[in-house]
């Protein structure tokens, strides 16, 4: 009579045993995921690489809260260049124009103020190439040199998708910066911009600058440019000459 209660408890004890065990391997296996995650993000956040429009390389870059990049001496005459990365008139802007303002700016002779919009997103295959292209050059602007910021500035307009479907990556657009001479702060800032925050940042600098062009202009239009708060007819062959005389 002894015997069918000792199994009956053996049996119990075992069932009880067995439970616990696998109680504390699913523990463990959810700390380890849980420690796993915890290590991946830490990876992840210093792969990521995140720009501070207050902080900046070059003294003779800076990137204001709103994210406008101003780029040169400050005594120097400055204009506001509006412009959208996706947009074929602002790369043939640069084409004609680009290198006589850069010469300008690393001379001293000129100042500028560059207010991206993002407008053109929709005509791009991913719906967002202007706010990544924007996002960037803020990388550039935040983490390199002026001489570079402008080879990139070029670089990208020079590479520029066709409108209404074209687009690059984030890292496609590392890599033509890296090509340009970006250091590598720069070029991992902008590989890692839809994971480091910079998407959202160049969002917000984009709608600032579709509130500034309104206070030059009635429309938002790009490439705009503007001196002393009138927009510049930058179809003038001196029109530059005539700013910095």
């Amino acid at each position: 009579m002894n015997a069918k209660p000792n199994k009956s408890t053996k049996v119990l004890q075992t069932k009880s045993n067995n439970g616990m065990l696998i109680t504390v391997i699913a523990l463990i296996a959810v700390a380890v995921v849980v420690l796993g995650g915890v290590i991946w993000m830490a990876q992840r956040g210093g792969e990521a690489n995140p720009i501070s429009f207050g902080e900046t390389a070059d003294p003779a870059i800076e990137i204001t809260d709103t994210g406008v990049m101003v780029v040169g001496e400050a005594d120097a005459p400055t204009i506001q260049v509006w412009e959208d990365y996706m947009c074929p008139a602002c790369g043939n802007f640069e084409a004609t124009n680009g290198s006589a303002i850069a010469e300008a700016i690393e001379a001293g002779d000129l100042r500028a103020e560059f207010h991206t919009l993002n407008f053109l997103n929709a005509q791009s295959g991913s719906g967002e190439y202007s706010t990544r292209a924007l996002a960037a050059i803020q990388c550039v602007a935040a983490k390199d040199t002026l001489p570079t910021f402008l080879a990139v500035k070029e670089a990208f307009f020079t590479n520029q998708p066709a409108e209404g479907g074209g687009d690059l990556s984030a890292r496609e657009l590392a890599s033509l910066a890296e090509d340009a001479g970006a250091n590598s702060d720069s070029v991992e800032c902008i590989g890692n911009v839809e994971t480091n925050g910079g998407m959202d940042k160049a969002e917000e600098s984009a709608d600032n600058a579709q509130k500034t062009i309104r206070e030059v202009s009635d429309r938002v239009s790009t490439p705009t440019v503007a001196f002393e708060g009138e927009v510049v007819e930058t179809g003038s062959p001196t029109w530059l000459t005539d700013i910095i005389g």
